[in-house]
């Protein structure tokens, strides 16, 4: 199934000297590898594969790096990805043929890591705020009771659907697809054509279909009942349609990522956050707070939902301006027969039926935490809802988006390039094995100091950001946080594992992995039914960190096996010394934060609203500044030296002082 690249004659590379700790020149070429077989051929000697071409080593952009050498910071200075066709010619000779196009981009996307995972990030941090502030808005139009469940089941399930389509289907395949096709000497027109055609017409089906069946979809996957129900599905039927626009967000996005440009797929979302917010600042405004799920009509309906599904639809239209100023033309071609489609069939099948089973899983949690609250509400108690498990996960979300995605996006295509040049015998997986390293170090070393940050101020976190939560309310949503911010490292690993699988086309190795993760959280979800119901929706989240856990492992164990060493000892050493590092700092912003409390002059039951609100930004304020001195003082006197080797560029591009 998967298609060995073809070999191709770089001059410039082969003039490179074997590896510095190699004492001889490759013995032969890799044995033939078939990724499909979970029992595959390794190398017969493991001094037979010996690397070759070393990468340079980029510890966050190479312009920061004090080791390289004159001429590749040089290189550093030119133009990045976002300007490739001022980049091409300033880093090789003028070339017009499609695979010195695919090489450009590639050496762009290589040296410029950092910056397009600055680019990303910087997009995510803005539309995480705003998200943030999206959130804080639902809760404070719908509470946190049947009608907050209602909207949150009807605007997630276009998620879950997209992931199905996203994952399952754009993300594994279009990036290593259109990677290949620009080698073609069209630069690959007709394929990328056809194969957008065929996702378009793809999407708009499941979209119609899933509008269609949207009052099946919430019989089926919530436990709602009475007015809760009928409010969901009115509510589903308007964001439905999301589905549609958030398949053509990921089309374009994929395309714009395989052509080296990141930056309007990081900041399109933020015009989503921005179109939803007005919405709900027009309804607060005519409507005010609507907990109620009897008391809706349809016009308080339209305005909410409508909103949320007008935010997905200008975000994907923000894609189409860069994508036509990248070069990229798309002409509707139809027929797959007999161009090249007929290997994607299996890989793809795999793929989506990986995404069924996980997003299955997803659904049983999303019913499980719907009955919780369901059941709780009728017997008069409160517990934590599916509504409070959406606020913690948002929250979640945010460092491991702003973290995690920007790095590992800008990673993925590069991983998809590096897989097809494996049987060239200069490169073979020496490429390989130096991004998987990448992608378990760097997202890593601002990952780890995230979690620990997030478990020590989850309480205030919360607090601030959902301002209209009470006491109560918000521990009910702080300590799930807690227990998924224990598995964001788990978490990213296994972000990494999928975009390794997809631009490898592993789909059986996918497919195995995603039913164990997948197995461990459903049998968590299960237990939820037995415990008490406080307890619950902890279960539900332990379950996220007992399965991501363990697949991280599994994952990481078997790609040595599969790629070879990719250093996995220091990777561990650095783990555990940043992670003392951060349990330290941790205890010392959780520590100033009950300092802070402990000064209010008389008991909150007695302070307005908005002075609480005060309270809790100064106690989150002055734990979060306790975090980053200790957490510094920890990383310096643990010897963490890959921490400072990420912050110190990130300090010089803003002229502020180093550390470390």
């Amino acid at each position: 199934m998967t298609q060995a690249g073809e070999p191709r004659e770089e001059p410039a590379r082969r003039a490179q000297s074997p590896d510095p700790g190699s004492s001889a020149a490759p013995k032969r070429a890799a044995d033939a590898y078939e990724p499909e077989q979970l029992s595959f051929q390794r190398f017969d000697d493991p001094e037979a594969f010996i690397e070759t071409r070393i990468i340079p080593r980029i510890v966050w952009d190479s312009e920061f790096d004090p080791s390289a050498p004159a001429a590749r910071k040089q290189q550093a200075e030119e133009p990045g990805p976002d300007r490739l066709d001022r980049a091409v010619p300033a880093t090789r000779a003028p070339d017009d043929s499609a695979e010195s196009l695919v090489d450009a981009i590639d050496e762009a996307d290589r040296k410029n890591l950092g910056r397009n995972s600055l680019l990303m990030a910087s997009g995510t941090l803005v539309s995480r705020v705003l998200g943030m502030v999206n959130a804080s808005l639902q809760t404070a139009v719908l509470g946190t009771l049947v009608a907050g469940s209602a909207f949150k089941a009807a605007n997630t399930l276009p998620n879950f659907i997209l992931v199905l389509l996203s994952a399952g289907i754009l993300n594994a395949i279009l990036i290593p697809q259109i990677t290949k096709a620009m080698k073609r000497p069209d630069g690959g027109q007709d394929f990328v054509d056809r194969l957008v055609t065929a996702t378009f017409v793809l999407i708009a089906a499941v979209a119609l279909v899933c509008t269609a069946g949207a009052g099946l979809l919430m019989r089926a996957f919530t436990s709602l009942s009475g007015s809760g129900l009928q409010l969901a599905i009115a509510f589903a039927f308007i964001c439905m349609p999301q589905v549609l626009f958030y398949g053509i967000f990921a089309v374009l996005g994929n395309i714009l990522n395989a052509r080296g440009r990141f930056g309007a797929y990081g900041w399109a979302p933020v015009a989503n956050n921005v179109v939803a917010i007005a919405g709900l600042i027009v309804f607060l405004s005519m409507w005010g707070r609507q907990d109620d799920a009897s008391a809706w009509t349809p016009e308080m309906i339209w305005v909410l939902a409508g909103s949320a599904t007008l935010g997905i639809a200008v975000q994907a239209a923000i894609l189409i301006p860069p994508l036509y100023r990248s070069g990229f033309r798309w002409r509707p071609r139809w027929g797959l027969r007999g161009h090249g489609f007929g290997q994607l069939g299996r890989f793809a099948g795999l793929t989506f039926l990986a995404l069924v089973i996980a997003q299955g899983g997803g659904l049983l949690i999303m019913k499980v935490a719907t009955y919780l609250a369901d059941t709780a509400h009728a017997r008069g108690i409160e517990v934590g809802s599916y509504m409070h498990y959406q606020n913690a996960l948002n929250l979640f979300q945010m460092p491991y988006s702003l973290i995690a995605v920007s790095l590992l996006t800008a990673l993925f295509p590069q991983l998809a390039r590096a897989w097809q040049r494996r049987d060239d015998p200069q490169i073979g997986l020496s490429d390989m094995r130096e991004l998987v390293r990448r992608g378990l170090t760097f997202p890593a070393l601002g990952i780890i100091p995230a979690s620990a940050l997030f478990i020590a101020l989850a309480v205030p976190a919360v607090r601030v950001v959902y301002f209209s939560l009470d006491a109560d309310q918000a521990r009910a949503t702080a300590l799930p946080l807690m227990v998924m911010s224990a598995s964001m490292l788990g978490y990213t690993i296994v972000t990494l594992q999928q975009q390794y699988c997809f631009a490898t086309e592993q789909g059986k190795t996918n497919l195995w992995m995603q039913c164990l993760l997948t197995f461990l959280q459903v049998g968590f979800a299960l237990l939820a039914y037995l415990v008490p119901l406080e307890y619950g929706l902890l279960v539900i989240c332990l379950g996220m960190f007992v399965g991501n856990t363990t697949l991280a492992l599994v994952f990481v164990l078997y790609t040595r096996r599969q790629i070879g060493d990719m250093g996995l000892g220091s990777i561990l050493g650095m783990y555990l010394r940043l992670g003392a590092a951060s349990g330290l700092a941790g205890l010392a912003a959780w520590g100033a934060y009950r300092g802070i409390l402990a000064l209010m002059p008389i008991p909150e039951a007695e302070m307005s609203a908005g002075t609480i609100w005060v309270w809790q930004l100064g106690g989150g304020v002055i734990g979060g500044l306790s975090f980053l001195v200790v957490l510094l003082l920890a990383t310096r006197l643990l010897r963490v030296q890959e921490f400072f080797d990420l912050l110190n560029p990130v300090l010089r591009k803003l002229h502020l002082p180093q550390v470390g």
